[in-house]
């Protein structure tokens, strides 16, 4: 059990981004999800992978985390070889698997397990890189479920998925700063400034709401009702970034906060019902 917990289940609702892909370009025929689910477990498995490298490197101050403290390995349930043996094995079978699955994937995968190394060890030190490197696996996920599938890459579902990331992650970071004491958190937050988090905020909202408006208006009109799930979703969170003290932990939201969730499965019952419409 401590070494499913390891991988960090509850982060791997992040993954579902691979279905992206195949909902926005309506490949729902059972051979192209079952390649997505695939991918989906795939994903799962390197990104639990890095999670065990990030807390080996960063188990000293993890155990000072008001939370990250009852990690496996910054509470000392598991040893620190043993953890990396399982990260070793866990990468190995991932990359083989991703190997067989689909050589475009395999790259993705691959260069998703090279930046997350770098930023365990660098980048997540880099003030504002650090926000990008995470709205970069964000991408990584998207590009990945495109590219198992191997259906067009649209620019305007990448600009929607690298905003909304980097809001996603502009907020994790404005909760980190204002609610973890300064001496629990790592010396990049306190690079930043509650007032300049608030305008990336505005900035990457605004944008997601845009991008994807361009998306819908440009590619698929069709699907304009979707837009108002999109909007409410975008001022939920803010909502419950800044007026609930929320956004720490992104997947928390998804599965627990019922209006996020609800608007979630509306969005996707819509796509789903204009394209049986558009098939009738």
């Amino acid at each position: 059990m401590e070494y499913v917990r390891l991988l960090r289940p509850r982060q791997w609702t992040k993954n579902l981004l691979l279905f992206a892909g195949a909902l926005f370009s309506f490949s729902f025929h059972p051979d192209s999800l079952l390649k997505v689910f695939i991918g989906c477990i795939l994903f799962c498995g390197i990104s639990g992978a890095v999670y065990i490298i990030n807390d080996i490197a960063d188990r000293e101050l993890d155990r000072l985390h008001p939370t990250k403290k009852d990690r496996p390995i910054a509470s000392g349930r598991i040893g620190v070889p043993q953890a990396l043996i399982f990260a070793l094995l866990l990468i190995l079978v991932v990359l083989v698997a991703s190997f067989l699955s689909d050589r475009g994937f395999f790259w993705i995968v691959a260069i998703y397990l090279v930046i997350n190394i770098l930023y365990t060890f660098w980048l997540k030190h880099v003030v504002i890189l650090d926000i990008f490197v995470i709205a970069f696996g964000f991408i990584l996920r998207a590009v990945a479920g495109v590219e198992i599938i191997d259906v067009p890459l649209s620019k305007w579902f990448i600009l929607t998925t690298l905003f909304l990331s980097l809001f996603l992650a502009a907020s994790k970071r404005r909760h980190e700063l204002l609610y973890i004491e300064e001496d629990r958190r790592r010396k990049v937050v306190n690079l930043y400034t509650p007032i300049l988090l608030d305008i990336f905020n505005g900035i990457f909202a605004t944008s997601t709401i845009v991008m994807y408006a361009l998306y819908i208006i440009t590619e698929h009109p069709e699907y304009w009702l979707s837009m108002i799930f999109v909007i409410y979703g975008i001022l939920r969170y803010l909502y419950l970034v800044y007026a609930m003290g929320e956004g720490g932990e992104p997947e928390k939201i998804l599965i627990n906060d019922p209006y996020i969730l609800t608007v979630v499965i509306l969005f996707i019952l819509d796509i789903i019902i204009v394209y049986l419409w558009k098939g009738a």
